[in-house]
Parts: C-alpha cells; sequence; structure tokens
C-alpha cells in the first residue's frame, strides 16, 4: 500500500486520538464538582445512545461537548452541544434522583439513627440503624437488576423519566445475556478505588511519606491533585460501563423486536434494529435476579464500608456510578 494511501488512515487515527484526549480532559475537570458532574452525565447518556444506534446499524452523531452537530444552524452548531448537554443531563439527574432516593433516603436515615444516634446515647433505639439499613441495601439489590438497562433505554430514548417504563425496561433485561451479568461484575470491580478513595484522607498519614509535617498549602494542593485523579479515574470508568450497558441494551432490543416483543418496542429508535442470532438468557427470571442481586450487594457493601472511612451525610445520596458522575 502506497504512502498516499496511507495518509487517510493515519489522519483519522490522529483525529480520533485528539478526539479521546480532549474528551478526558473535559469529562475529568467537568467530573470535579456536582454542578458540572451533569454536564458529565449528559454527555454519557448522549454517547450512550449514539453507541446503541451504531450497534443497531443505525446512523448518528457523536456526541459533542460545546459544538453542534454539522449543518445544524448558526447558533446551535457552535453552542449545540453545550446546550445538548446541559439538556440531557438534568433531565437524567433527575430520573436518576426519584430512582436511587428510596435507598439512598432510607441509608441516610440508617446512618443517623445507627452511628450518629450512638454518638447521642440512644442505645434503646439501637436496632433502628441496621434495621433500616438492610432495608435500603435489600432495595438497592432489587432496583440495579434492572438500573443499568433503564438508563440505557432513557438514553436511547432521549426523553425524560423514559427510566421509568417498565414494560420496555423489564423487555430489555429479559433478553440480556451472560454480559449484562458480567457488566454488572465489572461494576462492582472497577467501584473498588472509588470506595479505596473514601478512606485516603483516614490513612494519609501512614500512605503519603510526611504528610503530617506539610503546610496547608501543601496539604491543599495534594488534595486537588487527589480529586483529578480520583475524576480522571471515574470518568474513564463510567465511559467503559455506559459504552458496554449501551451495547447490551441494544443487542437485547434486537432480540427482543424479533421474538414476543415486538408490540412493546413499537416506536422505538432501536425498533428496525436487525435480528441477533445469540439466545439471551437461558435461566429463569427469578434465578437472574437472584445471583444479579448477590452481585450488587458487593457495591451495597462497598458504599457502607467506604463511609465508615469518610462519613459526610451528602455521600449517602450520590455515588459517581449510581447517580452523578463526581469524583467525589
Amino acid at each position: 500500500m502506497s504512502v498516499t494511501a496511507d495518509l487517510p488512515a493515519r489522519s483519522g487515527l490522529i483525529m480520533r486520538s485528539l478526539g479521546a484526549l480532549k474528551s478526558l480532559v473535559f469529562g475529568t475537570v467537568l467530573a470535579t464538582t456536582p454542578v458540572t458532574a451533569v454536564l458529565v452525565l449528559g454527555w454519557l447518556m448522549r454517547r450512550m445512545r449514539f453507541v446503541a444506534l451504531t450497534r443497531s446499524g443505525i446512523h448518528a452523531d457523536r456526541p459533542g461537548w460545546i459544538i453542534g452537530a454539522p449543518g445544524s444552524g448558526w447558533l446551535a452548531r457552535p453552542l449545540g452541544g453545550l446546550a445538548a448537554n446541559t439538556r440531557t443531563g438534568l433531565s437524567a439527574t433527575f430520573s436518576l434522583l426519584l430512582a436511587t432516593l428510596p435507598f439512598t433516603a432510607i441509608w441516610g436515615l440508617s446512618w443517623w439513627a445507627g452511628w450518629e444516634n450512638s454518638f447521642g446515647k440512644g442505645y434503646e433505639q439501637a436496632f433502628v440503624g441496621p434495621a433500616l439499613g438492610l432495608g435500603g441495601v435489600a432495595i438497592f439489590c432489587f432496583l440495579m437488576i434492572w438500573m443499568p438497562m433503564a438508563l440505557a433505554h432513557q438514553a436511547v430514548e432521549d426523553r425524560a423519566l423514559a427510566l421509568f417504563e417498565w414494560r420496555k425496561v423489564r423487555s430489555a433485561v429479559r433478553h440480556t445475556g451472560w454480559g449484562y451479568v458480567l457488566l454488572a461484575v465489572a461494576t462492582v470491580v472497577l467501584a473498588l478505588p472509588v470506595f479505596a478513595g473514601r478512606g485516603l484522607i483516614t490513612f494519609a498519614s501512614e500512605i503519603i511519606p510526611g504528610f503530617d509535617d506539610m503546610t496547608p498549602e501543601r496539604v491543599e494542593n495534594l488534595k486537588g491533585g487527589v480529586l483529578l485523579v480520583k475524576a480522571g479515574y471515574v470518568f474513564v470508568a463510567l465511559l467503559i460501563l455506559r459504552g458496554w450497558a449501551a451495547r447490551a441494551y441494544a443487542a437485547a432490543v434486537a432480540r427482543a423486536v424479533h421474538r414476543s416483543d415486538a408490540a412493546v418496542w413499537a416506536g422505538s429508535p432501536l425498533a428496525g434494529a436487525l435480528p441477533r442470532g445469540r439466545r439471551g438468557w437461558a435461566l429463569t427470571h427469578w434465578m437472574r435476579a437472584v445471583l444479579l442481586a448477590v452481585i450488587w450487594f458487593g457495591l451495597a457493601a462497598q458504599i457502607y464500608v467506604g463511609q465508615f472511612l469518610n462519613h459526610d451525610w451528602h455521600v449517602w445520596l450520590t455515588h459517581p456510578f449510581l447517580f452523578l458522575p463526581w469524583a467525589i
């Protein structure tokens, strides 16, 4: 092959590499605060839609951070990406807030009634904290059986509160394969560094040489560096997990529309997806639910243990893999 023929391929590789670097920079910086994390969530949702549509053979434009799609108009072109990320991010934030509140609120009450109550010498109500905590964990494990597909569904539908369209979400989960279980395992494993980061402040003196002798300015600089590293990790991990969920969703819908659930998916952007030859999950629904619930318990355990290392109350309400992609 001639050098001239190699130029387009090399040029495309360079452009993709620059695009990936730009996304890493934007995603890392924006994931450092809860407000800007909404934009990261919006971009991730739009990328999920792009991945799912592309996998189904449907053309879709790559999501931008600031600039809109070509030919979108004199105003939408320079700011269309930012506007779309904001709109989609706010919509997803609201849906996830409603979906996660049943267990995050109970976890917060459990912490107050348990650990915090013990400092107030309220031992006669000691059972309240553990009871609430276990109840919240049970709700969490139950909801997480469907949450990844529900989030992918809202991303593809690009519609507020589509996350709660139970018939379609249930159909998508029913037609997933082993990859959906592996996605849950990968999420729990990739959350381990987030869990470890919760205890970094507690064990900083033992991990970082000379930490106790650092000036306040050096400590603040160190915190800023650690925050950027955590934000970069959270963004890359979510990029992997959300893309995985989008591909699993596209494959599941492709099976569903060519089998028993065609009527459920009428009007869906993926209704015309090509059929998938591989069968979905072969086990019964309750066996799958039990297996997934056990796996998701691993993430709940990380959240609970991590809270003992860094027990800011608002951490109960958000986790970068569940709610806002905020490197907290």
